[in-house]
């Protein structure tokens, strides 16, 4: 998951600027300008586990909507930082605003699950009582995660979102399935699994806890895409099949997009990925 992400990030920045199907190029041929606040910290964990950064269009008012990113690095790598500044111009430039935060990383069998979702609260919270004192709209959110991002933002949203404030999550190769025994017995996922659950068994309730699948129903459910090569070698297409089966059968706008022959990093579908991204925010999240 670690090096996806840094796949991810890397061809994303450069997609950004290559993209004219969904948005418009416009915004990068100029030098677009955005208002930042680095490093807020919205809550209690020591260190850089609960910082985050925002950033607004410079003609932000208490309408712009926000776009939370959450890293992929399979609960172990990754921080805010990784989110490529291309992306920011883009999002700020379409009037978006943009969080892109750190969470709690798996240390030496600390940190385990559900800190990271801890994590995710009170970033929505913090997010919300600050709205007024930075100018954004603090009722609601969009989720962006890749891998285990991904992962952290579905199970958020259809378990803990009790507030309904968010209002879709692009899922990029996000696990939904931790009970999943053929994905536990994968020697790439299952060791890392088993330290960010903390148990080795996939039928322990923990297990359960930590899968999303298990937690959609039609008043949990937002609108949700799914990105997913088929020959992903870590998280298997079935785990995305499965999710998607579910929110249609519950009737929720759903989107499954599926990539042949691609695997976890999905390096040659990106430009695609982000086209598919834009559409789906303008049709279910427009900026305000």
């Amino acid at each position: 998951m670690n090096n996806l992400m840094r796949t991810f990030l890397s061809i994303f920045a450069f997609v950004c600027l290559m993209s004219v199907q969904a948005w418009s190029i416009e915004p990068f041929l100029q030098d677009s300008t955005y208002k930042q606040h680095l490093n807020l910290t919205y809550g209690p964990a020591e260190g850089n586990g609960n910082l985050l950064d925002l950033y607004l269009p410079v003609n932000h008012s208490t309408n712009t909507r926000l776009i939370v990113y959450v890293h992929g690095g399979s609960w172990k790598w990754g921080s805010k930082n990784d989110f490529p500044k291309m992306l920011i111009n883009t999002l700020t430039a379409k009037g978006y605003g943009l969080v892109s935060l750190n969470y709690r990383l798996l240390r030496e069998g600390n940190n385990r699950f559900p800190v990271q979702i801890e994590d995710l609260k009170n970033a929505c919270a913090f997010l919300t009582a600050n709205a007024a004192s930075y100018g954004y709209n603090g009722n609601e959110f969009a989720l962006l995660g890749v891998s285990a991002g991904a992962h952290l933002s579905l199970l958020y949203t259809y378990k803990y979102d009790k507030g309904k404030q968010i209002k879709t999550i692009i899922d990029i190769v996000g696990p939904t399935d931790l009970t999943d025994k053929a994905f536990r017995e994968n020697p790439s996922a299952g060791n890392i699994i088993n330290q960010f659950l903390g148990d080795t068994d996939p039928k322990a309730q923990i297990a359960k806890d930590a899968s999303p699948i298990y937690y959609i129903n039609k008043d949990t459910a937002v609108p949700t895409i799914l990105f997913h090569g088929e020959s992903d070698e870590l998280v298997h297409v079935g785990q995305a099949k499965e999710l998607y089966k579910k929110l249609q059968s519950f009737g929720i706008l759903s989107q499954l997009e599926l990539y042949p022959n691609e695997t976890h990093e999905m390096k040659k579908s990106l430009l695609n990925i982000y086209t598919k991204l834009g559409i789906w925010l303008q049709k279910v999240y427009p900026a305000q």
